[in-house]
């Protein structure tokens, strides 16, 4: 996995331009901007080396410049309570990322690009920002991007800011501002040292902990940004409507099963379930989770290895309604709207299983950065052809000659997501293959927790 080259500092908004040699400031070349995952929690643009990415383009002949840029993390930029309710200074991390969008719109003539060609690209908490940002405001996105990349991070559950207060008032205790002698609480965590927060925050469940996905950190509703959820902006229609590529991997709950050890039991499956992510569900829908998601190790991710790799007897269940909870099924549920209004593509990534883990979260990435010395750039070439085409296939004049390697995408036609027919994905298969599929693995089970993220208001 690609490895962070930065100290950490509280002095963190700074963006990252890579362009091709030599092109002049009227290139007017496409321009994609990559957003870091990390659960809002971890993570900065010096992790992801663009150089590769940009090279690529040069190769197919078909040039991008390559933005990456920081954004506030984890308290610092995502701490919630009625205590920010009252300021308005909620998602801040969030408004980061417009203001370095809203960059490049303002600079990025000057480098080469073209403003009115922007492709915002992310995965995980970076994908989410990406449809967060689709449905900001109303779905009003007043031209940030013309299109958007997404790798495992959709129409995720989104909840409340008052749900966050628990970990505002441990991260006001945690700095003595509890009951400040002067000013508010959140006056004294603003004038506490940059150390003092960092403590507090590392005092906090991180996301590789007990409550998982369940994360401490995260964008909430609002009331400015956001007055409804995710799910209730595209039910309502009110998200941009512009062309997107998203795509999963296969075993998107794995890595963040481990460290449920304890939980061994149909019971304690269950009750973890609810209390962690389902806490307003009834036992009748939590029935209907059991069912859907059973105590069967060979039905569990990682998926299609039978009985291997059942680390605890929850492990690969709890992995699979993970997985489908957060990533497969905002995903489906997603582009089962979006489809209808614009152009969409969809992929599955399942070129590699890895012992225990399957074909786990941040796999797909070695498909668009060149993470292994034997990367096939399939995902690259599909970003640079959106870029310039805002669809994925090969151009109708194909590339110039002496690419390497070669395209696979020229061997294949890309579909658009047709989800009247269960759509259809551009599937990553072992040794190097292209395939296409349709998405219509686990359809009731993930029927049925979209329809149970919609009783709750998630």
């Amino acid at each position: 996995m690609p490895a962070s080259n930065t100290t950490r500092s509280e002095d963190c908004l700074y963006l990252n331009v890579v362009r091709p040699a030599n092109i002049s400031e009227d290139a007017k070349l496409p321009v994609v901007v990559w957003i870091y995952g990390g659960a809002f929690e971890t993570g900065d643009a010096s992790a992801y080396d663009g150089t590769p990415v940009v090279a690529r383009s040069a190769a197919l002949g078909s040039d991008v410049i390559y933005v990456s840029f920081n954004y506030r993390l984890n308290g610092f930029g995502f701490l919630a309570g009625s205590e920010v309710q009252e300021e308005g200074v909620a998602n801040l991390g969030l408004y980061d990322q417009r203001l370095a969008l809203q960059w490049v719109q303002d600079n990025i003539e000057k480098f080469g690009g073209d403003p009115s060609r922007v492709i915002a690209w992310g995965q995980s908490a970076g994908a989410i920002s990406i449809w967060l940002h689709m449905v900001a405001f109303d779905g009003e996105l007043g031209g940030l991007f013309s299109g958007a990349v997404t790798q495992s991070g959709f129409a995720q559950p989104l909840h409340y800011l008052n749900e966050s207060q628990p970990i505002y008032d441990e991260m006001a205790a945690y700095t003595n501002c509890s009951a400040p002698t002067n000013g508010t609480s959140l006056d004294c965590l603003r004038a506490a040292p940059y150390e003092t927060l960092l403590d507090a925050v590392n005092r906090i469940p991180p996301l590789l902990s007990y409550q998982s996905l369940e994360t401490s950190f995260r964008p909430t509703v609002d009331g400015t940004m956001f007055t409804r959820t995710i799910r209730e902006s595209f039910s309502a229609g009110m998200y941009a409507k512009i062309p997107i590529i998203a795509g999963d991997v296969d075993d998107e709950g794995t890595l963040f099963s481990l460290l449920n050890v304890n939980v061994t039991t149909d019971a304690q499956f269950l009750d973890y379930i609810q209390d962690n992510y389902a806490p307003g569900a009834n036992d009748t829908q939590m029935n209907l989770v059991g069912q859907h998601y059973p105590d069967e190790p060979t039905m569990g991710s990682p998926f299609a290895t039978g009985t291997n790799f059942t680390i605890t007897p929850q492990y690969k269940r709890i992995a699979a309604f993970q997985g489908d909870f957060y990533f497969q099924a905002p995903r489906r549920f997603g582009l089962s709207i979006a489809s209808k209004t614009q152009k969409v593509w969809s992929y599955l990534y399942r070129a590699e299983k890895y012992n225990g883990l399957g074909t786990f979260h941040e796999t797909d990435l070695q498909e668009f950065y060149e993470l292994t010395p034997d990367a096939e750039f399939v995902g690259t070439d599909a970003l640079v052809n959106f870029a310039y085409n805002l669809d994925p296939n090969v151009p109708a004049g194909g590339y110039k000659s002496g690419v390497s390697p070669p395209s696979q995408l020229a061997s294949i036609q890309w579909p658009l997501y047709n989800s009247t027919a269960n759509g259809t994905l551009l599937t990553f298969e072992p040794g190097n293959v292209l395939n296409i599929t349709q998405d219509d693995y686990r359809v009731e089970g993930m029927l049925y927790l979209s329809e149970l993220q919609g009783q709750l208001g998630l």
